[in-house]
């Protein structure tokens, strides 16, 4: 009984060296926040819906394992605080330089893209909601003979965000989504509305600003 416990609790702290996974559709609560992250993989045929694509979520802090689906969004609270993405970690906490990248039933490992690295941090408030971005996979054509390239990337356009924000009110309205999710996202209705406003104003802004010549 004792080897099953320490076994348990040696597996447990593996798995926090990796990462958690963070609450997927996770209902509000006082203290928690939440992100929203989507995907798009395209190959060479258009615009794919099988796949998948992992990053790390991470604070001084805390340290999540983050899914990208495609043509899925995924709500998931957190505990708040200022994060940036950041590759996955083995079992033992070190770095992985190459990520995974999984479309239509094929997995790729590519170098950790460095434009992600420098993006700014995303700093999560308590209650509020954040979308992120949409996480995009692009499959060149394959020349014969050579290797395939996979260019890695984060939409986080205002258009790109905003559509994470409606897909969520969509799942609201939708008599289709499971009850729990559709329950989550009512209890995030005014963090939605929030972040909407936010994102209006930040798109004024934008266009308030004229560079100079």
């Amino acid at each position: 009984m004792r080897r099953i416990v320490s076994l348990v609790a040696c597996l447990s702290i593996l798995a926090g060296c990796r990462g958690t996974r963070p609450a997927y559709y996770g209902k509000a609560q006082l203290g928690f926040g939440a992100i929203l992250v989507g995907a798009r993989i395209i190959t060479p045929n258009g615009e794919s819906n099988v796949g998948l694509m992992e990053m790390n979520f991470e604070s001084d802090n805390e340290r999540y394992r983050i899914r990208f689906m495609p043509e899925e969004t995924s709500l998931l609270r957190i505990e708040p605080d200022v994060y940036r993405l950041y590759p996955t970690r083995t079992p033992f906490g070190r770095v992985e330089a190459r990520m995974r990248v999984r479309i239509d039933g094929r997995t790729y490992r590519v170098p950790f893209p460095r434009s992600v690295l420098r993006l700014r941090p995303f700093e999560v408030p308590p209650t509020k909601l954040l979308p992120v971005g949409i996480l995009e996979a692009r499959l060149l054509p394959i020349e014969r003979g050579k290797r395939p390239i996979i260019q890695v990337r984060l939409d986080d356009s205002v258009s790109a965000r905003r559509k994470l924000l409606e897909s969520v009110i969509d799942k609201q309205m939708n008599p289709k989504t499971e009850p729990n999710i559709r329950d989550s996202t009512i209890t995030w209705t005014r963090a939605l509305e929030q972040a909407l406003i936010r994102l209006q104003g930040e798109e004024e802004e934008k266009r308030r600003y004229k560079p100079g010549r």
